[in-house]
């Protein structure tokens, strides 16, 4: 195998090696193992009575007290259907302040982030982990009592196709997963360049998906689990808790191509395919230069072209003192006085080189 062959499969193997070890979380995203730790239909009957351990705390977010109209509606739900339930909305500026009181070694982060919804997501978790109850995206009514809920530690939502979602959450105070969340937050906040995926793996659904994967990863106790709450439970089936209203006000022009993708989807496939095979043909060309013998006779010249440029630098000679320069300058014997041999002599340096 070529030298240059093999230079560049070492390169691959690096290069598959440091993207496995960095995407390894998002990898694990892959494989759906949500349904193992689902609410079942008999724990959320609103019949069945378990001990509560979720406060009876209703969470919202919003820039000001002053809610867009259609929104209000389904806050209004929650407020209805809970009266025994305490309510608080978040402004910007009680958020700040909550940070700053609270949690001081996160202001610096929370007030340089470059889109105001990683803050309205960074909010979320620290108030369920401080305080504990119920968050609700503004964008997510009420169907029904949230008191089922309130029986276990944790619930997220899951998301489609594949790990959790933010918008609607629920923790007792304290709760491990959420501690682990807000430890986290300041080593994924990284611009990486498209709005959409800075925000969605700073603070966003991609976010807390992976957290939470590597949360569970070497098994949690009991009293630290987070339950799923599925689909059908959410707001897809006969007896859901929230009802789903016109949301997503962040998304940018960047997001509509990301839903764009996603809905032709085979053609992302095949466009992916094509720059891969591209790259892999601009890589071919680059190795058939390596080994051809333009690039030999390239690489020669320009080594023979370093050597002779250093020694017109008078890099390879020797200071002589006047006694070793005699020595030196005497004539050989005859038996040496045919052999091939070259003397430089720079008299006003008093150097030679032989």
């Amino acid at each position: 195998m070529r030298k240059e062959l093999q230079y560049i499969l070492l390169a691959h193997l690096l290069l598959v090696v440091f993207l496995v070890y960095e995407t390894f979380d998002l990898i694990t995203l892959l494989y759906d193992d949500s349904f193992q730790y689902a609410l079942l239909e008999s724990e959320l009957s609103p019949t069945v009575d378990r001990p509560q351990l979720i406060p009876k705390i209703i969470h919202q977010t919003y820039k000001t007290t002053e809610i867009p109209d259609v929104w209000q509606q389904g806050q209004q739900s929650c407020i209805d259907l809970h009266p025994d339930y305490q309510y608080i909305l978040w402004t910007d500026e009680m958020s700040r302040e909550f940070i700053s009181e609270q949690y001081p070694w996160f202001l610096e982060t929370f007030d340089n982030y470059k889109y105001p919804i990683e803050r309205a997501d960074a909010i979320r978790y620290f108030i369920l982990y401080h305080f504990g109850g119920i968050y609700i995206d503004l964008d997510d009514g009420c169907a029904r009592k949230l008191d089922p809920l309130l029986t276990v530690p944790a619930f997220v939502r899951k998301t489609i196709p594949t790990g959790i979602s933010n918008d609607a959450m629920g923790s007792m105070p304290r709760h491990p997963f959420f501690a682990k969340v807000i430890d986290s937050l300041n080593k994924y906040n990284n611009n990486w360049l498209v709005p959409y995926i800075t925000i969605m793996y700073s603070t966003g659904p991609l976010f807390l998906s992976v957290i939470w994967k590597q949360y569970k990863r070497w098994g949690v106790p009991d009293a630290g689990v987070v339950r799923i709450l599925m689909p059908q439970d959410y707001s897809n089936g006969e007896h859901p808790f929230f009802s789903i209203s016109k949301g997503s006000s962040w998304h940018m022009d960047d997001a509509k191509f990301m839903f764009l993708l996603s809905k032709h989807i085979v053609w992302a496939v095949i466009g992916g395919f094509a720059v891969a095979l591209l790259f892999f043909y601009m890589e071919y060309l680059m190795y058939s230069f390596f080994i051809s013998n333009t690039f030999k006779r390239w690489r020669k010249g320009v080594w023979n072209l370093m050597r002779l440029r250093s020694w017109s630098h008078g890099n390879n000679y020797t200071r002589l003192n006047p006694r070793k320069q005699a020595k030196y300058l005497k004539t050989r014997n005859r038996k040496d006085s045919n052999l091939p041999v070259a003397i430089n002599i720079d008299l006003e340096k008093n150097v030679m080189e032989v």
